[in-house]
């Protein structure tokens, strides 16, 4: 069973000039709500002839919706799951989290630009992905950038073309406090609580897990028929496969991946 750990993606100040939705927030805590992508996320699967996602019922493969003062009664503890993540997200807090490592699967991470916080602006990004790998099938994975092909964009279209049977998926938008205003502390987790602002910016992301887990160590992630399917279908499709802009360039320049797999 693959277990997910997380690492630092951006510097703060690469993340603070992200365009960021604004949240009636107190600032001081993240906020994870629930995103249906099955429809935007099943379009472009069965155009490559790859099984539609269903919705994810594992509490292990479930992505959990917070808001302060709210919570769930299983196995994965919302606030501390979201606390941890956040400060990473944000560049404040390098420590390893703990309760992730709860979850499996492979994630897709869409860092939200200019307001679109939604599904299709996600999987419009995630799609992006295929230009990374340079029209060769993919290699073999071993680990975060192992090889340097696989940056969280290249895992994210890697994780929304799942080719595993039966495949499962949870979303959420998760709005993260800004640098200056970090989520209280939270239990097991050293320097998390931090000085809070008045801003009321969160630094959003779009969110996906895809199961069963679409990465295994020393393998490729597709053969070359389901390759050949998912090339096909991206040059037919309408507008083509967006190019890698330049704010992803030097995202990817400046960052190592958030979602590493362990």
């Amino acid at each position: 069973m693959t277990r997910l750990g997380f690492v630092s993606l951006f510097t703060v100040s690469l993340l603070l000039r992200q365009d960021a939705v604004r949240a009636q927030q107190d600032g001081t805590s993240p906020r994870a709500t629930t995103l249906e992508c099955l429809e935007a996320m099943n379009g472009l699967r069965t155009a490559a002839g790859l099984a539609e996602f269903k919705a994810a019922s594992n509490p292990a493969q479930v992505l959990p919706k917070y808001e302060k003062n709210s919570q769930r009664d299983v196995q994965i503890t919302a606030e501390t799951l979201w606390g941890e993540i956040c400060p990473k997200i944000t560049a404040t807090d390098s420590t390893r989290t703990t309760e992730a490592s709860k979850l499996t699967g492979t994630f897709a991470y869409y860092p939200v630009a200019d307001g679109k916080n939604d599904c299709n602006a996600a999987v419009e990004y995630w799609k992006g992905g295929f230009s990374l790998f340079n029209d060769e099938i993919p290699p073999k994975y071993e680990g975060t950038n192992l090889p340097t092909v696989y940056s969280d964009r290249a895992v994210s279209f890697v994780a929304l073309y799942n080719p595993k049977p039966d495949p499962v998926v949870s979303c959420v938008l998760l709005q993260c406090p800004p640098a200056s205003a970090a989520a209280p502390s939270v239990p097991g987790v050293p320097g998390s609580s931090r000085r809070l602002s008045d801003s009321s910016t969160t630094v959003d992301s779009v969110i996906c897990l895809t199961n069963p887990p679409a990465l295994t160590k020393s393998a490729a992630p597709f053969t070359e028929d389901e390759w050949n399917k998912i090339g096909e279908a991206l040059s037919g499709s309408k507008g083509g496969v967006s190019p890698v802009g330049p704010s992803v360039a030097l995202l990817s320049a400046a960052a190592i991946s958030t979602f590493a797999f362990l």
